[in-house]
Order: C-alpha cells, then sequence, then structure tokens
C-alpha cells in the first residue's frame, strides 16, 4: 500500500507531459541519428584534410569494417536507451519529491554537483580519491579527442582544424589521458585484486572484473591502433617524425619498424577491430552493471539540494485531513523517486559503511547494504524486471515489493541517526532518509519497535518528552540566568534571534549546561535579540537573549521579527 496520495485524474484534454524514460529514448535515438548520419556525411561529401600534419579518420580500415562500425554503434546505443528507460520507469514508481531547481537553488546545485564530479568527498581518502580521479577525467578527455576528430572529420576542407601544430598539441593531449586512464585502470586493478581493503574485498563481483577488464582493453587497443597507425605511414615511405608528440604511440611504432607493410595493414586492422570491440562491449555493461553510475551519480549530486534542513525527517500529514492509508516505507512505491535514484547511483564504495558507528560496534545494520537492498527489492519488483544495483547470489529470491522482504527491523533499528554515512557518500545518497522512513512504518503501522523506546513512547505521549518530566519545569534551565527570557506560549515575539531549545536542553542534566553554556555565549556577542528598533550600536546594558523551550529543535535561526515566524 502506497503511502502517498494518487494524483488526481488528469482532464481528457489535459496535454500529457513527457516522462523522463520517454527522454532518454529520444535521447539514445537522437545519438543514434547522428552517428549514422556522421557516417553517411563524409561519404558523400568526401572533404580530406590536405595538409601534411593531420591524421586520416578510418586510414587502412576497410569499407565493410566502416559500414559494421556506423552499424553496431547506433544499434548499441539504441539498446542502451531502452535498457536506461526501463530502470527510469522504476524511479517514477516513486512519489512526488521537491527537487525543481529554480532560481533560489540552482546556485546551490551548481556547487554540489560540481563538488561532487571533481570528487571532493572521494579525495578525503588521497589515494582512492586519486585512482577514481585518474579514470573518471581520463577517460572524459579520451572520449572529448575522439568526438573532436569526428567533428573536423565532418567539416569542409577549408574547415578543418585538427592539423599542424593544432594536431600535435592534439596527439599529445590524446596519448596523455590515455596513459593517465590506463595508470588509473592498473592501479584500480591491483587495489581490488591485490590489496583488498575490507569495504571492497566483501562486495567484489564478476561483473567488477568485466568493467576493469573492459577499460584496460579499451586504453590497451587504442595504444596498440595508434602504434602500427604510426609504423604502417613510416614503412609507406612518409616522414611521420612530426607524431612524435604522440609520446606513447610514436616510441612504440618504433619497436615494428622491421615489419612489412602488409603485415603492417593486417596488425593495425585487428588491433583497430580489438579497439572498436571493447568500446561496443563498453557500450553493452553500461546499463546493466554498476558502471551506470557513470550517469546516475552526477545526476544525484545535481539533485542534492531539498526543501528540508539537513537530518529533518519528512513532515507528516495533517492525521485529521489526510486520506492515507499507511505511514512510513514498506513497499517501493512508498519512497521518492529521488530515493529511488539513489539506489541506481550507489557507486558500492563502502565508504557509507567503513564510517558507521552501529556497523563499528557489531550491530547488523551496515547503510550499503540498505542501499543495495532496497536496490535489489526494486529491481526485482518493476515492469519489466531490471538487473540489481549489483550482482546477487542465485539463491536470494524476491517475490513482492515490499521492503522488508530483505531488510530486517534490528538492521534499521540498529542505526543511530549519526548522518555519517550520507556526510561519507561522494554521490550524495540519502541513506537516513530511507531508514526513517522504514522506521515510521514500523513504529506506526506495525507498533514494531524495541522494548526500550516503549517508556520513551509513552512519555512523549502523556508528558510531551521522552523524559517523562513535568511540562512546567520545561523552562528552568532559565532560572539562574538573568539575561534569559523564555518566550511564554502566544507572546509577541520581537527579537533578532530565537534560542530554540527542545527536550533534551530543557531537561536531561548534562545537556541543560550545554543550553544555558550556549546561551551565555548569545549574550557575550552582543547580539541583538532586543526589538529590532535598537540602534546596531553596542548596548549600554549586556542584551537578554531571547528563548524558547516549546521547539523540538536546538540551533538558534533568525527570526523575521515574526511572532509567528516559527509557528
Amino acid at each position: 500500500m502506497s503511502t502517498h496520495a494518487a494524483p488526481p485524474d488528469a482532464a481528457p484534454d489535459a496535454p500529457k507531459r513527457i516522462k523522463p524514460h520517454q527522454l532518454a529514448i529520444g535521447l539514445g535515438v537522437g545519438l543514434a541519428l547522428f552517428t549514422v548520419i556522421s557516417g553517411i556525411i563524409p561519404l558523400i561529401t568526401g572533404w580530406e584534410n590536405d595538409n601534411e600534419i593531420h591524421r586520416t579518420v578510418f586510414g587502412n580500415v576497410p569499407g565493410p569494417l566502416k559500414v559494421a562500425f556506423y552499424t553496431v554503434i547506433p544499434v548499441m546505443l539504441v539498446w542502451g536507451a531502452f535498457q536506461f528507460a526501463n530502470r527510469m520507469k522504476n524511479w517514477e514508481r516513486g512519489a512526488p519529491a521537491q527537487r525543481r531547481t529554480t532560481t533560489k537553488n540552482a546556485k546551490k546545485r551548481a556547487e554540489h554537483f560540481r563538488a561532487g564530479v571533481y570528487m571532493q568527498t572521494l579525495l578525503r581518502d588521497s589515494a582512492a580519491g586519486l585512482m577514481h580521479s585518474m579514470i573518471y577525467f581520463g577517460f572524459l578527455v579520451l572520449m572529448g579527442v575522439t568526438t573532436v576528430l569526428e567533428i573536423d572529420h565532418q567539416l569542409p576542407e577549408d574547415l578543418k582544424f585538427l592539423h599542424g601544430r593544432t594536431y600535435q598539441a592534439y596527439a599529445f593531449v590524446g596519448d596523455a589521458a590515455g596513459l593517465v586512464f590506463t595508470i588509473g585502470i592498473v592501479w584500480a586493478i591491483v587495489r581490488r585484486y591485490v590489496q583488498k581493503p575490507y569495504r571492497i574485498r566483501i562486495k567484489s563481483k564478476p561483473e567488477h572484473a568485466v568493467i576493469l577488464g573492459t577499460f584496460l582493453v579499451i586504453s590497451l587497443t587504442g595504444f596498440g591502433a595508434e602504434m602500427f597507425r604510426i609504423a604502417l605511414g613510416t614503412a609507406g615511405g612518409e616522414d611521420m617524425s612530426w607524431e612524435r608528440f604522440s609520446f606513447i604511440g610514436y616510441p612504440l611504432s618504433q619497436t615494428v619498424d622491421g615489419l612489412s607493410v602488409s603485415a603492417l595493414q593486417t596488425w593495425h586492422q585487428w588491433w583497430w577491430v580489438a579497439h572498436a570491440v571493447s568500446f561496443i562491449v563498453f557500450l553493452a555493461i553500461l546499463p546493466i552493471t554498476m558502471l551506470r553510475h557513470v550517469f546516475t551519480s552526477p545526476l544525484n549530486m545535481y539533485l542534492r539540494d531539498k526543501d528540508r534542513p539537513k537530518g529533518a525527517m519528512k513532515p507528516m500529514p495533517n492525521l485529521m485531513e489526510t486520506e492515507l492509508e499507511t505511514f512510513g516505507a514498506s513497499v517501493v512505491e512508498d519512497f521518492t523517486w529521488k530515493q529511488l535514484l539513489d539506489l541506481d547511483a550507489c557507486t558500492m564504495c563502502g565508504r557509507c559503511t567503513s564510517v558507521c558507528p552501529a556497523h563499528a560496534t557489531g550491530k547488523p545494520l551496515d547503510p550499503r547494504e540498505i542501499v543495495l537492498k532496497s536496490g535489489e527489492v526494486m529491481a526485482a519488483s518493476g515492469s519489466p524486471v531490471v538487473s540489481p544495483p549489483l550482482g546477487t547470489d542465485k539463491e536470494i529470491t524476491i517475490g513482492a515489493n515490499n521492503l522488508f522482504e530483505r531488510i530486517t527491523a534490528e538492521e534499521v533499528w540498529a542505526c543511530t541517526t549519526c548522518k555519517a554515512c550520507d556526510e561519507i557518500c561522494p554521490v550524495n545518497i540519502e541513506i537516513l532518509d530511507k531508514i526513517l522512513d522504514m522506521r515510521r512504518y514500523l513504529s506506526l503501522m506495525e507498533s514494531n519497535f524495541p522494548a526500550e523506546l516503549g517508556n520513551a513512547y509513552r512519555a512523549m505521549e502523556n508528558q510531551g518528552n521522552p523524559w517523562g518530566m513535568n511540562q512546567g519545569e520545561r523552562g528552568d534551565w532559565a532560572n539562574d540566568l538573568a539575561n534569559v527570557k523564555v518566550v511564554d506560549p502566544g507572546e509577541p515575539l520581537q527579537s533578532e534571534y530565537l534560542y530554540w531549545v527542545g527536550c533534551a536542553g530543557s531537561f536531561d542534566d548534562k545537556n541543560k549546561k550545554v543550553t544555558q553554556a550556549m546561551a551565555k555565549l548569545l549574550s557575550r556577542a552582543g547580539i541583538d535579540v532586543r526589538s529590532s528598533a535598537r540602534p546596531r550600536c553596542a548596548p549600554a546594558t549586556p542584551p537578554a537573549v531571547r528563548a524558547t523551550s516549546t521547539c523540538s529543535r536546538c540551533s538558534p535561526r533568525r527570526t523575521s521579527r515574526c511572532s509567528t515566524a516559527w509557528a
């Protein structure tokens, strides 16, 4: 049973909105058509670069191989788009989430996206962060190098730019990116299969070897094809010394100078075919393995900003007016679409697990498992069924869309809500939100909670605080502070700042000292907490701190000089 209200029926004449999965299909089909057209145009125009220093596109590549290339690649792009669309249909199962980009949050979203793409969180672990950066940015530059070559290939003779010094700089950048990418891949292989850090070792699957192997083949065959291309030009009588800016391919080409022209032609064609096939394999595994996070993770980073303060739960609806029959999350559809996107954005790096205090003390919680298990349920209960976030054991079966098919109540209640998992996640997955939503369901719908919470719940119901203390004593923490006045309910608030204290700061003996110290600091800071008409000069007497102990929050909040601003 979904916990969110069904949307009202659309009017018969209302225009249908394009769904996200339809956009994915449209984008894939568009890229496929562009690829086909880019293969046809040069055959019609015959535009060639007549500069001595340039690269001949598809040099020594027979016509049938060109046709195969411009046939298979578009087919794979369309197939991949449909595979991604099927995953996006799963996200569309979720409840609405306020994640629109507005003029107010656009700048912050750009900052979050930039921080994620620059891997600021990953670089807290300098070794792993540098390794990922080498793979990510190396691959992006290589894709850019390929795109630039194709753009130049489409242009008329007088507009072609990839020749002379420009080409030599281009070749240097391409080899540098390839070298960085290759070192990053080799580093990743050593890290996963030789060093074997615990958080990586326990989740290594065959697909990881396939991904890393595919990347390594792409890089090595690229250098191999370049090596034989340069050597073939030299064997044909050309002066290829200008290719020395290809500081990897040019030295390698000199190692095969003794081969005949026919042998070099054959070797170049085979290396080119291997390079093209490895790229096709990359397109094949991209949407069906964890490699999909190349797309989903940046999107998740961009959508990080939300309409709630950090750590705040989703507000409960008005119980007297709502039509909801259940609360919290028990099935996939109870999560928002953003929470479901989270499940496909996970990189399975295990950083959340490494900082979880519950996991460190032997409790059953593993934050990464919460994400992966939720993703398994989402994938297995979708229409159509898609591959899980990470390969699962064959004996694991999922028969319904219920999250508790894979997640136990013990896991959910072991969480300390410290939010360390959210803070360390390099792709901004909101793990705590999911745990709290499942807790809400267990508490409100099944009364399934640890026995220790029973007394606290009863005290909150009867006295409004988990300690069961008399509400009349809520403001007693301020009795010995001359400059602090507790705002009574309904009393107009005219101070510039309101100090929200909450239950812990009002009743717990240790937290009372924190509350009192904070109030003293606010007073000593000379903050104008009185009427807004007071000038900004230093007050003649120490300013009084206006405070309230009627809210469960405990941080100083600026008001709008309005007594109802925080109602």
